[in-house]
């Protein structure tokens, strides 16, 4: 598990703390903040623990971390710098702090801070996709994919999701490495074969490198109800376009539509 990875080198009256608030991390990528309607029910659960225990800092980090899923980021900051006040060699701190820095706009931060928090937890996933969108957000395209490849590597279940968001880092890169992207993607269906993401994702690429022979491979393996759909027959009439270039058909202009919606994909994606 990540959790057991992530927490070796940790002392034993450490552990319990620890395992409890990467289960947060975790949580925290898999959901958004409005999923947790009793943010606030923690919040006071944590001040009563804190009352006696002011000093804690595992309880000011989780408390700080609450504070930043309400959007409430002077009590974060307020809680976490007091976190690192109490125990400053805390393990989780770089990582939280990382996660506020995100959220506030301070990328650069963020991404030194989960750097350094990955030289000494390399084997949390979740500590990679954070970094890899952190870099994202600083035009570091091709470093997040990078990022994204470590993070299936410590995943025990990766999802197809995190399959996609390799794909796309690649794709944001740059056009040199639109074929590494697709690579990844067929790695990701060869797992999930029916995993429309990752069809859409490869049908895309593939038009955007005008090749429709690939791109038709991966329509034909939808089934038909969702090829008629209106997106699937945009990407099925680009494909058909593309295919009668010699026969003097308009491919130059079907690619790059095919290009734009490619690009549509990188601006509509949570990386």
């Amino acid at each position: 598990m990540w959790i057991r990875r992530s927490s070796e080198g940790v002392t034993p009256g450490g552990l319990f703390g620890l395992r409890a608030c990467l289960l947060i991390v975790l949580s925290m990528l898999a959901s958004p903040a409005w999923t947790h309607p009793d943010l606030l029910l923690q919040i006071e659960e944590l001040d009563r623990a804190l009352a006696s225990r002011p000093a804690d800092a595992d309880l000011l980090t989780r408390r700080g971390d609450l504070h930043r899923q309400h959007e409430d980021y002077a009590a974060a900051a307020q809680d976490l710098a007091a976190a690192r006040s109490a125990q400053p060699d805390y393990p989780l701190l770089d990582l939280y702090e990382g996660m506020l820095l995100l959220d506030t706009g301070d990328p650069a931060g963020a991404e030194e801070l989960f750097t350094r928090f990955l030289q000494e937890q390399p084997r949390l996933a979740s500590a990679w996709i954070l970094r890899a969108r952190a870099r994202l957000a600083l035009g570091l395209a091709y470093q997040a994919a990078a990022d994204y490849a470590q993070a299936i590597l410590y995943a025990d279940l990766p999802s197809p999701e995190l399959y996609r968001d390799w794909a796309l880092a690649l794709v944001a890169a740059g056009e040199d490495h639109w074929n590494e992207a697709r690579d990844v993607v067929d790695i990701g269906l060869g797992l999930f074969p029916r995993e429309v993401s990752l069809l859409a994702l490869g049908t895309d690429i593939a038009l955007a490198e005008n090749q429709p022979g690939e791109a038709e491979n991966y329509i034909n393996r939808l089934s038909q109800p969702i090829t008629r759909l209106p997106r699937w027959q945009s990407r099925t009439e680009t494909m058909k376009c593309l295919q009668a270039e010699s026969a003097g058909g308009t491919a130059a202009v079907c690619q790059s539509a095919a290009v734009k919606a490619l690009q549509e994909q990188i601006n509509q994606a949570d990386l």
